[in-house]
């Protein structure tokens, strides 16, 4: 039951006067050079041609936006959240979808979501700016209730604390293992949040699927109905449906 905003996949073609360039360099400053050198030079040049457009689709693809929309339908869902729009945020890495993620807020107000759900890896452990993070969250929450859980990242830096400690002050619900309800016009549905399963003590010696299983028998409930899981690794959705449905 997800409406998810998410970074797109694509990028700029490349330069034509680049490629223009290269052709004049190799038939004219190299036309005294056998065939086979010449092949060599030309394939050398395509490969750094295309390694610097590769660069160039990163650097796009990192700060792009698309809204993707999903409709899910299920007759285990109460009348009273038909309609309920949720907005689905991963994998930020510390990034700015423009001056201080204005035009990933502007994405989300447009939507006009009913609930906000951050599922991990909202920093990078690498090039960690908790304060790109706790601004984003601060104007989240301004717009619909927001949900976190973690991501790998969260588990590998110190600074986790400190996101964790900010989001709470702004109102983020976060869940570690845990479960909330949502109830609308006297009715409700569950939302189970799992930690990424890098977080776990056991997670060197145990398989991520085991983790997620664990985590989650520990939290489903016999009288649960329609639920909602949050969580960082979808390729374990299927650890997901066994034990829920």
């Amino acid at each position: 039951m997800w409406i998810p905003v998410s970074v797109s996949e694509g990028g700029p073609r490349a330069a034509a006067a680049g490629k223009k360039r290269c052709g004049i360099y190799l038939l004219y400053h190299k036309k005294r050079m056998g065939t086979k050198h010449i092949k060599k030079r030309r394939a050398a040049v395509l490969s750094l041609a295309f390694l610097g457009v590769l660069i160039l689709w990163t650097l796009w693809s990192n700060t792009a936006l698309e809204c993707n929309t999903y409709i899910v339908e299920s007759h285990m869902l109460p009348a009273a959240f038909d309609g309920y729009r949720i907005a689905h945020i991963s994998d930020l890495h510390s990034a700015e979808m423009g001056t201080e993620n204005e035009k990933l807020l502007t994405m989300l107000r447009e939507a006009e979501p009913d609930m906000i759900a951050i599922t991990g890896d909202l920093i990078d452990s690498r090039d960690t700016d908790v304060g790109i993070a706790l601004r984003f969250t601060e104007e989240a929450v301004k717009i619909a209730p927001c949900y976190y859980v973690t991501g790998n990242h969260e588990a590998s830096t110190s600074l986790y604390a400190d996101l964790r400690q900010g989001m709470m002050d702004q109102g983020v619900v976060i869940l570690e293992n845990e479960r909330s309800e949502l109830t609308r016009s006297g009715e409700s549905i569950s939302i189970l949040g799992v930690n990424d399963p890098s977080v776990h003590k056991d997670f060197a010696s145990d398989s991520d699927a085991r983790i997620m299983e664990g985590n989650l028998n520990a939290l489903v409930k016999e009288e649960d109905s329609y639920t909602i899981l949050l969580s960082h690794r979808p390729e374990l959705l299927s650890v997901g449906e066994s034990v829920i449905v």
